[in-house]
């Protein structure tokens, strides 16, 4: 596409996040054709440009190698100089700054101002610095000098582009334009987030606006991360002065901050007393409710900061404002980073965007693909020496040995009370805890006490490796494995801040429950339907999904075509042999199922078929809603894994089929086979969901009926 048209920067982003997508962030930073390669070391530097040279060299990309620089302490990045310190104004750039002319018209004005908005996150009150330039942009003046239109003195308006402010400069106007150009030469470092250090924010409100100041510390002091700031719409300026503080919390962590905050614990300072009891008093009206609620996934603690020491906060909420507001939609760190392929929002400059983009430490990258992939195997004594470490599990065992439920409220750790409440339930085999708990039919279970330290890597393994399914499946396979205090909140917690699932999946919607398809058994009906994907790699391009309607267990064939052949060939060749023949088989009216070969197929194998109406997938529900499911489980798929989508297939059907179904109450795996799959994580820890052993075949076969029975009962 050549450059100058509407889509040729949205075309180019998308051609390097194909090239060099699964790394951005991790070891590069791409916006357009702008990459920095990072490293902590410069052997690390060099593995990481050999692989970027080498995936421009395949796609056919080539360099100037007069505009590259190699081996640097610090770059220049879209008007900002990144380096180890931070991210700070570029010296050339603001050169012009400092020989700028006085403006002579409202052209020239908006023009400084625009070049100097740039780098206002630099410039501490820059809105007050600002104020009597902004006012010479508003018609008409007022006794106080200030501007307004004819038609509505509260509001202010636009004056005409040519129009002549030299009568209008005052010495006030002299002032602010002066103090802008040396504000901008003196502009600070902003320090990077690091996500393993502790936040602290001030906020502040009052009448003309809102304020907040992140901060972490560096060598014993407190550097600021990032300033916000905002005024008042008309109706906030009505709230009184303890809804105001409220917003102010709610409107910084929420809204601006929550790409830093999120998943993160944190201090949160104001100068309102009253507002350090907002999470537990009960006197909140419906808007303080939303706001609580909205704050409720973040992990955080409030502490008085009397005013004179919140002067930080205080003066960003009490900066003056022009009249005129406006929200930008505050959009997150990464998501800036990829705002060209899914088209920018809220109107921020490009190139403001490509440098919050670079601002992006190392650090901010997906964990899932910076660790080992592979869960190690523990042994019973690994198990049991890291409980013993484990100052929770510790103080249990050592509650348990003595038989004393009381050690448990003795110098506590935190869950130690919860704890307490599952004495009954707690057991030791061969020096390891246990709990006891019930599984999805009602058989008892042996929940491994998990230490702390395999949390993570467990949730890793169970959703993250695990088709990224939602919190409620996660947390039944958790469960059924595992017991540790607050367990569904840290598993939700955990699936919530999923950043691939925040990205692709949608929140769901209810329909009026609706079934008239009736199924008694397993293979009584089965389900077809194709979902058509972009061909990958091995130019596979469809999806013939087979889903078994009274088990919901599914089973996904990537094709190249959705000819009668490959339909009669797949069923055949890949469900029939080792599922066994069903008794009816229901799919739409498409040409590839109401052909004469597949028909033939099915009568002469004694299948009834069956038909929705035309242009009513509805009455296919199963296999559509199947669809979204593997749709949304493909889209947390990598940049480089999607390329290759047909070999991930299997595996994401295979997590699917073990979580348990919320319209059965159990996995679509257990009901076809009569039991629960083995996973990975259940290998690592040495866990069996099925605690009973078998003698004979016989046994065998007699116990795999009863569970089936049961099943099939409920």
């Amino acid at each position: 596409m050549p450059q100058g048209l509407t889509g040729a920067p949205a075309t180019f982003q998308r051609l390097m996040e194909k090239t060099v997508g699964d790394m951005n962030l991790i070891e590069v930073l791409v916006y357009l054709d702008d990459i920095i390669v990072f490293g902590k070391t410069l052997e690390e530097h060099e593995q990481r440009l050999e692989k970027v040279l080498k995936r421009l060299h395949e796609e056919g990309l080539k360099l100037s190698l007069e505009k590259c620089q190699f081996c640097l302490p610090s770059v220049t990045y879209l008007g900002h100089v990144v380096s180890a310190e931070g991210v700070s104004t570029d010296p050339r750039k603001l050169e012009a700054v400092a020989s700028w002319p006085r403006p002579r018209n409202v052209t020239e004005l908006r023009s400084f101002l625009g070049f100097c908005s740039y780098y206002r996150r630099f410039v501490g009150g820059f809105a007050k610095i600002a104020q009597p330039l902004n006012k010479l942009l508003q018609k008409e003046t007022t006794e106080e000098g200030c501007k307004v239109s004819d038609r509505n003195p509260s509001a202010p308006g636009p004056r005409k582009a040519k129009e002549s402010i030299q009568g209008e400069w005052t010495s006030q106007c002299e002032g602010a334009f002066v103090k802008l150009k040396e504000s901008l030469t003196r502009a600070p470092v902003l320090a990077y987030a690091d996500p393993h250090k502790p936040y602290e924010l001030h906020v502040d409100a009052s009448r003309e606006g809102l304020g907040g100041v992140l901060y972490q510390e560096y060598g014993g002091l407190l550097r600021p991360v990032a300033y916000v700031s905002r005024s008042l719409t008309p109706s906030e300026k009505n709230y009184p002065t303890h809804k105001l503080e409220f917003l102010a919390l709610k409107w910084a962590v929420v809204d601006k901050l929550k790409d830093y905050l999120y998943g993160a614990e944190f201090v949160i300072k104001t100068d309102n007393n009253p507002l350090t009891y907002i999470l537990t008093t009960a006197k909140l009206d419906a808007t303080g409710h939303r706001w609580l609620a909205a704050l409720a996934g973040f992990r955080f603690s409030l502490k008085y900061r009397p005013g004179v020491n919140n002067r930080d906060a205080d003066a960003l909420s009490r900066r003056p404002y022009t009249t005129e507001w406006t929200q930008v939609t505050p959009d997150g760190v990464q998501a800036l980073c990829q705002g060209t392929e899914r088209r920018v929002k809220g109107g921020v400059e490009a190139e403001a965007i490509g440098v919050m983009a670079a601002a992006v430490p190392e650090f901010y990258c997906n964990p899932t693909q910076l660790r080992d992939e592979n869960l190690p195997t523990f042994s019973k004594q690994d198990l049991k020496a890291d409980q013993a470490r484990d100052p929770l599990i510790a103080l249990t065992i050592k509650a348990l040995t003595a038989n004393q439920r009381e050690i448990l409220l003795t110098n506590s750790p935190d869950g130690a009370r919860l704890v307490y409440k599952e004495w009954e339930r707690l057991k030791m085999l061969d020096g390891v805890v246990y709990r006891r708990g019930p599984s999805t039919n009602s058989e008892e279970i042996q929940q491994l006490f998990l230490p702390t330290k395999h949390r993570e890597s467990v949730l890793r393994s169970l959703h993250d490796e695990h088709g990224h399914l939602g919190a409620e499946r996660t947390f039944k396979l958790v469960r059924d494995r595992f017991y540790w205090p607050c367990m569904r909140a840290e598993v939700e917690s955990y699936c919530h801040s999923c950043l691939r699932c925040i990205q692709r999946k949608t929140l769901p919607t209810r329909a009026a429950p609706m079934s008239h398809l009736q199924s008694q058994g397993p293979m009584d009906l089965v389900c077809i339907d194709f979902l058509c994907l972009e061909p990958d790699a091995s130019g596979q391009g469809n999806i013939l999904i087979v889903t078994d309607h009274f088990t919901r267990y599914a089973q996904a064939f990537s094709t190249k075509d959705q000819r009668a052949p490959t339909v009669a060939k797949v069923l055949m060749e890949k469900f029939f042999v080792h599922y066994g023949l069903p008794r009816r088989i229901h799919s739409d009216q498409g040409r590839d199922f109401e052909s004469r070969l597949v028909g033939q197929l099915l009568e002469l194998l004694g299948i009834q078929k069956t038909r929705t109406t035309p242009y009513h997938p509805q009455g296919d529900a199963q296999p559509e809603r199947f669809n979204r499911t593997l749709l949304n489980m493909l889209g947390t798929l990598s940049n480089v894994e999607k390329q290759s989508w047909s070999r991930h297939i299997a595996t994401l059907v295979h997590a699917y089929n073990s979580t348990e179904s919320d319209a059965t109450g159990y996995s679509p795996y257990r009901l076809m086979f009569g039991r629960e799959a083995r996973l990975p994580v259940d290998l690592a820890f040495g866990l069996s969901l099925d605690q009973t052993s078998v003698a004979s075949h016989r046994n065998y076969v007699d116990r795999l009926r009863k569970n089936l029975a049961s099943a099939f009962e409920q």
